[in-house]
C-alpha cells in the first residue's frame, strides 16, 4: 500500500500537478476491477458478468451477477487448473511466439488454417465439463481446481503443451510456409477455448437467470470465441469492454471505487465510443509536417478525394482525432485500403512487415450495411466480435475475407465518429461497397502511433507507395 502510494505521488508530480498532502489508496480484486469495467459500460443495470483472463491474484475465470451495482460472485475457477489464458499461451510458445504475443496471432491469423487432429483430441482430455460445481475446468491428475498460493500457475499449462509437443514447433512464422503441426495446434487450443467459453456462458446463463451478457479479460478479446457466444443467442444482448485485457482495469477499479467507496452513482449508459486518448490540433499536425521532408496538401474535412484513392488501390495512413482505447484501430489510427482487391492482402502485410498469412479481415463499415455482408450481425464499435460472412461475399471483398468466412469488423455510426463514417459513405458512392480495409497504423511489432511525430516517422518507414492523410485536417 505505501508503494501504491508513493507511485501515485511520483506520477502526480511528474505530470506537473500538486501533489496532494494526503494519498488514500483502495485496493479493488482484479477480477472484480475487470469485471466493474464490463457491467458499468455495458448500459444493462442487471447482468451476467464473464471475466476470463490468465490469473488475477488466484483467479482465472469469474462468473458475476450483478444486480444494480451490486456484484455477486457465483463462481470462481482459481489459476490452477481453471486458466484458458495460461493454456493459450502456453500453447502458443510451443507454435513458435512469446507468451504475449502469440494470443492474437494464433487466435484469428493461424488457427482457421488448421483442422481437427490428434492435438485436439488430446488437448480435450484434459478438459471436463460435467462437473455441476464448475462450468469446465482443466486438469492433468483428476484434480479439481484448487488454490495454491506458492505454486509454479504455468506448471500444469507447460505439461498439457509438452505432451501436445515436445518442445517448439520447428518452423519460421514470419517467413516460412505454412507449418502442419503448428495450423493444427493452432485449430486445437482456439477450438477447445471457443467450447470451454460457450459452456461458461451456458452455465452462466442457467445459474444466474439474468438475458444480458457482458465480458472482460484477456480472454474476452478472442473474437472468435465471442463469435460462437454471439450466434448461440443464450443472452438477449451481449458487450465486451474493449480495454478487455488488463489495461482495462484501471478503468474499472476508478468506476468500482467512484460508485462504492466515494458515493458516486455511474450512468447506465452503454460505451458506444472508444475515442477517448489524446488528440493533437490542426496546428500542431501542420507543423510537424511542414518541419518534414514531405509535400502536403491541406484537404480539410473533404474526404472524397481520399476516398477516390483508396478505389484507386492506393494504401492510405489515416491519422485524426483522439486515440483510440483498447487495442484496435477504430479510424483514428488506421491504415486504409480497397477490400475489393484480393492484392491488398499480399500489399498491406508487406508494408506493415507482418507475416504473409495473417489476414487483414478486421474491416470498417457502414452499420446501416452490415446485414449485406454478414450473417445476423448487431452494431458492434470495438473490433472484438467476429461474423460469419453470407455467401457470395469472398468475391466482393476477398482483402478482408479469412479462410474460414469470417472476420472481424468494426460498425460505424456518423454520430460515432462522422469523418471516419464520411470517408466509407464516400467509398460505397464510388465503389457501391460500404466497407472498407481498416488495420492499425503501425509497423509490425509495435504499439499504435500516437503522435503526429509517431505517425509520419511510421510512414516513412512503410515506404513510398502511400499517401497520407489527417481527416478533418
Amino acid at each position: 500500500m505505501s508503494f501504491a502510494e508513493h507511485m501515485i505521488r511520483f506520477v502526480v508530480h511528474d505530470l506537473g500537478e500538486e501533489v496532494p498532502g494526503e494519498v488514500r489508496v483502495v485496493p479493488v480484486p482484479h477480477h472484480l476491477a475487470h469485471a466493474a469495467s464490463a457491467y458499468y459500460f455495458s448500459g444493462f443495470t442487471n447482468a451476467t458478468v464473464l471475466t476470463v483472463d490468465g490469473s488475477g491474484e488466484f483467479e482465472s475465470t469469474v462468473v458475476w451477477r450483478v444486480k444494480n451495482g451490486e456484484f455477486e460472485k457465483v463462481v470462481s475457477l482459481p489459476t490452477y487448473y481453471g486458466s484458458l489464458g495460461l493454456l493459450y499461451e502456453e500453447v502458443s510458445w510451443t507454435i513458435g511466439y512469446d507468451h504475449l504475443e502469440g494470443p492474437g496471432k494464433v487466435m484469428g491469423g493461424l488457427a482457421p488454417y488448421g483442422q481437427r487432429s490428434k492435438y485436439y483430441e488430446k488437448l480435450r482430455s484434459y478438459f471436463r465439463f460435467d462437473d455441476g460445481d464448475y462450468p469446465y475446468y482443466i486438469t492433468v491428475d483428476g484434480s479439481r481446481p484448487r488454490v495454491l498460493k506458492d505454486a509454479d500457475y504455468r506448471e500444469p499449462y507447460r505439461f498439457i503443451s509438452n505432451s501436445l509437443f515436445n518442445g517448439r514447433v520447428p518452423w519460421d512464422p514470419p517467413r516460412g510456409d505454412l507449418n502442419r503441426d503448428a495450423v493444427d495446434l493452432a485449430w486445437a487450443v482456439q477450438a477447445i477455448t471457443e467450447e470451454a467459453m460457450l459452456r461458461l456462458a451456458e452455465w452462466a446463463r442457467e445459474h444466474t437467470n439474468e438475458q444480458y451478457l457482458a465480458l472482460a479479460g484477456g480472454v474476452a478479446l478472442n473474437a472468435k470465441a465471442n463469435m460462437v457466444i454471439h450466434y448461440a443467442k443464450l443472452f438477449s444482448d451481449l458487450f465486451i469492454f474493449p480495454a478487455a485485457n488488463d489495461a482495462g482495469t484501471t478503468v474499472g477499479a476508478a468506476a468500482y471505487v467512484y460508485e462504492h467507496i466515494l458515493g458516486g452513482k455511474m450512468k447506465r449508459q452503454r460505451l458506444r465510443t472508444g475515442y477517448l486518448g489524446p488528440e493533437y490540433s490542426d496546428d500542431e499536425v501542420r507543423k510537424v509536417v511542414e518541419r518534414s521532408r514531405f509535400k502536403a496538401e491541406y484537404i480539410g474535412d473533404d474526404v472524397n478525394e481520399v476516398a477516390e484513392l483508396v478505389s484507386k488501390g492506393y494504401v492510405i495512413a489515416w491519422y485524426q482525432g483522439r486515440a483510440e482505447l483498447g487495442p484496435r484501430a477504430l479510424g483514428n489510427r488506421s491504415i486504409v485500403a480497397d477490400p475489393r482487391r484480393a492484392d491488398m492482402w499480399r500489399v498491406v502485410n508487406n508494408i506493415k512487415g507482418r507475416e504473409w498469412w495473417r489476414p487483414l479481415a478486421p474491416p470498417s463499415l457502414l452499420v446501416e450495411g452490415a446485414g449485406k455482408y454478414f450473417i445476423d450481425p448487431v452494431p458492434h464499435q470495438f473490433m472484438i466480435l467476429m461474423f460469419r460472412f453470407r455467401e457470395g461475399m469472398k468475391e466482393v471483398v476477398p482483402a478482408v475475407y479469412h479462410v474460414d468466412g469470417t472476420a472481424r469488423p468494426q460498425t460505424v455510426a456518423k454520430d460515432e465518429n462522422p469523418t471516419w463514417y464520411e470517408l466509407i459513405r464516400a467509398f460505397k458512392d464510388i465503389t457501391g461497397e460500404g466497407i472498407i480495409l481498416n488495420t492499425s497504423f503501425n509497423l509490425a511489432g509495435e504499439p499504435l502511433v500516437e503522435t503526429p511525430q509517431n505517425a509520419l516517422k511510421s510512414y516513412a518507414l512503410e515506404g513510398s507507395t502511400q499517401y497520407t492523410c489527417r481527416g478533418g485536417g
